[in-house]
């Protein structure tokens, strides 16, 4: 049975829909936006918004997994990314949906002092609601060229720089959303938290400091990407506030439980 990934447009969704390609089997993707990489790497592309019922459900049909991409730190409307979460657990629970992968963040919950994780935790009570069975995957930071950017150039307060972070690679976290799907099982309820924290917990600044930068905000704008600035308001919020690493046995620990080893991130920026 095929497998859907939301957020068609964003990088992170075609880099999960790339991974799971490579497993073999058929991959839909949902959205809107430049979906044309995902066309040419083979990947079944329905074009719709977050909000449209119908035509989410439709896509649904016969599919096993929905990995939930949402509106990640640089992309994220935490009012609309509860919304479509909503509507993205009727359209699943409509369509016979075997199960749902939803990506999360360390701390999420809807009584977190940050909107970020505020409105996460609220995903996950949806989620957790719905019909079909879920896997909730709390990240640490993610290590996306993004997030190196607006890290490197966006002007953060300088307590940032003393932030304590378990940065989390694009690669491994595909491994383990491709891990999940594998683990098939008749199983028609169950909700699973799982933590996903990077092997290194370190300080921004150091990690800045591998990449080259020696200051938070304060790094080289050539070669890079500026952000926008009320996308930078949600991430010095949530990167404040923490916490930015799941401690087992309050989360499971989500690689040993489907037994990988996740990598520390490149050095270089």
């Amino acid at each position: 049975m095929p497998v859907l990934v939301t957020g068609a447009a964003r990088p992170l969704a075609r880099r999960l829909a790339a991974r799971l390609l490579a497993e073999g089997g058929e991959v839909r993707a949902y959205g809107t936006g430049d979906t044309s990489p995902l066309r040419a790497a083979g990947a079944f592309v329905a074009t719709g918004t977050a909000d449209d019922e119908g035509r989410l459900e439709a896509a649904l049909a016969d599919v096993h997994t929905v990995v939930h991409v949402g509106g990640g730190l640089l992309g994220s409307d935490p009012t609309a990314d509860v919304a479509a979460a909503r509507v993205l657990a009727t359209a699943a629970g409509n369509a016979g949906v075997r199960r749902v992968i939803v990506l999360s963040v360390a701390g999420a919950s809807p009584d977190a002092a940050d909107a970020y994780r505020r409105a996460r935790g609220r995903i996950e009570q949806v989620i957790a609601e719905a019909a079909p069975p879920s896997v909730v995957v709390r990240t640490s930071l993610l290590d996306t060229p993004a997030m190196r950017d607006a890290l490197a150039t966006g002007g953060l307060p300088s307590a940032v720089r003393d932030v304590v972070v378990a940065p989390v690679t694009v690669d491994d976290l595909a491994e383990l959303v491709v891990a999940f799907d594998r683990a098939r099982s008749r199983a028609t309820t169950g909700h699973l938290v799982v933590g996903a924290d990077g092997p290194s917990r370190l300080t921004v600044g150091a990690w800045l400091e591998r990449l080259g930068v020696r200051r938070p905000g304060r790094g080289s704008l050539v070669g890079r990407r500026l952000p926008d600035p009320d996308r930078l308001r949600l991430l010095a919020d949530a990167l404040l506030h923490g916490p930015w690493h799941s401690e087992p046995p309050a989360v499971l620990e989500g690689w040993g439980f489907a037994g990988l080893h996740p990598t520390p991130p490149p050095v270089g920026g």
